[in-house]
């Protein structure tokens, strides 16, 4: 049989990418990796702000810890803001969700532009052959190898491959050619940012002392903070330097279309007190823009291909999941690829995996999926925060940490349990929206929005203890924390906890405890 020229070629040389092509070096030194990238420099791009399973990924299986906290700035949680109705509350009278200090799972913000520029030269250190300036033609799926052609320096050039992994981002290469995009109709959200200079030092000389002193001299700055309102969240995440990210994520039945241009983004961030007063005259250094920010795959896994990154799917840049589908895809593709090469049969294992993807994306998107409406308000949130971080720590790092997501009996019990999984966090999500609906109709929505601190991980009681828990002790954390957050609902809906408790858990996601709205 003729050898191909290479056993995997990546078409997209960005965050995804990069990432596998790393990986695959480091896991599979014996098997040849060729790298597409369109681009011949990198730039700014949004998704700096990753989270704690994206980051156990980066130190864990790609040997980039030295180098991280040596280039990129360490993340400090995630800090949330709240104002008045009005919008023009000062920043020091906001109500805060936030750290105390460092957490104990490391993450970090990353300047994107340095990061893809690293992972393009560490690929090709480590024997990748990274090729830039290439527009990838088409892609011709064969057996037993495929045929990619691309253009390189106005010449055209074929090479075949026996796995072929798209990551050319919303380009969606293979997703066009193998019609798998799904839209996302569900949830309709725009956003847009820009990267700017001279924005004020949340943590500067001359900041309010007592301020300060509420979260213990933590670093606000290092943290991603975010501004949340009815219908929209505005962010603020720093870079190595002294750039800062800023941007704005909003449903659209809230914002509209005049956010997809910088002086309409710039008009908007001025009409918020704090946000003006950090952005003040600072320089913008770049602009960008999405319409539509949700879809989904039909696919992530074929016959020796796949979609990775946002050439699959995305769903919302809240909490940041976008880097978390990245290392699942990853670590998928890399497994698939060298059990075949070594021979063995890995047909059950994809059409596991593919299930466990779309079940990590179908349970995603209950988070956000008309959420919107509550960001805005502290009393809220701080509820569904709580119950959105203990579940994350739980259900999902915790099972990522001792890499159970490639455990085939594990995975077989997760899918197992899938239906039942995005059904109740359906549930919860319809008793958040109810609870909005409630609190907005007695004008409570704002009651708690000023001179309010909560610390970011103070419900979280195992945060040391994520990546030994065992299955039982997992569920347990993360039962304990449905029933909280269901305790304080009911109770905000009218409900005493006690009538709430007398159904079991079971009961209540199959609809026999939902309280509805008076």
């Amino acid at each position: 049989m003729t050898q191909p020229d290479y056993d995997l070629v990546i078409l997209g040389g960005g965050l995804a990418g990069g990432l596998l092509a790393r990986q695959m070096r480091l896991t599979r030194p014996d098997l040849r990796v060729l790298c597409l990238e369109r681009a011949t420099d990198t730039a700014y791009k949004v998704g700096e702000a990753t989270v704690e399973l994206f980051s156990n990924y980066l130190v864990r299986k790609l040997g980039l810890t030295t180098y991280l906290y040596e280039n990129h700035l360490p993340k400090n949680g995630l800090r949330f803001f709240f104002d008045n109705e009005q919008k023009n509350a000062r920043l020091e009278q906001m109500s805060e969700i936030g750290s105390f200090g460092l957490p104990f799972h490391p993450s970090f913000q990353l300047d994107r532009s340095t990061f893809e520029r690293e992972l393009r030269d560490g690929s090709a250190r480590l024997g990748a052959d990274i090729l830039e300036g290439c527009k990838v033609e088409d892609v011709e799926f064969g057996d037993p190898h495929h045929k990619v052609t691309f253009q390189e320096h106005n010449t055209s050039r074929s090479v075949t491959t026996k796995w072929v992994v798209d990551a050319t981002g919303r380009n969606s290469l293979l997703a066009k050619k193998l019609d798998l995009r799904v839209p996302g109709t569900q949830h309709r959200c725009l956003g847009s940012w820009a990267r700017l200079g001279n924005v004020a030092d949340l943590d500067g000389h001359d900041i309010d002392p007592a301020w300060r002193a509420r979260t213990r001299h933590t670093s606000r700055r290092l943290s991603t903070v975010h501004f949340m309102h009815r219908g929209y969240w505005i962010w603020l995440i720093p870079l190595r330097g002294g750039v800062t990210s800023v941007g704005i994520v909003g449903d659209k039945r809230h914002v509209g279309r005049e956010l997809l241009t910088q002086d309409g983004l710039r008009e908007f961030l001025n009409s918020q007190r704090a946000c003006r007063d950090l952005i003040g005259d600072a320089e913008w250094l770049d602009f960008g823009a999405y319409g539509q920010l949700a879809y989904g795959t039909k696919k992530w896994f074929g016959d020796r291909w796949a979609v990775i990154g946002e050439a699959a799917a995305f769903s919302d840049p809240f909490y940041s999941p976008g880097s978390d589908f990245i290392t699942l895809s990853n670590d998928c593709v890399t497994d698939l690829i060298g059990r075949q090469h070594d021979g063995e049969d890995t047909a059950e294992r994809q059409k596991l995996y593919n299930s466990y993807l779309e079940f990590r994306y179908q349970a995603n998107l209950p988070l956000y999926r008309e959420q919107y409406d509550l960001f805005g308000s502290y009393e809220l949130m701080t509820i569904k925060w709580n119950f959105d971080i203990a579940a994350y720590y739980a259900l999902w790092v915790n099972s990522y940490l001792m890499d159970k997501h490639l455990d085939i009996d594990d995975l077989r019990h997760e899918l197992r349990q899938s239906t039942f999984v995005v059904k109740a966090l359906e549930r919860f999500r319809m008793m958040f929206l109810n609870c909005e609906r409630k609190v907005t109709a007695d004008g409570g929505y704002h009651r708690q929005n000023l001179e309010r601190m909560s610390e970011g991980l103070g419900d979280i009681s195992f945060a040391h203890e994520v990546g030994r828990l065992d299955k039982k002790q997992a569920e347990t954390h993360s039962l304990d924390a449905f029933a909280k957050a269901r305790a304080l609902c009911f109770d905000l809906l009218g409900q005493t906890a006690g009538n709430a408790d007398k159904f079991g858990f079971v009961d209540y996601v199959n609809g026999r405890a939902l309280p509805a709205p008076e």
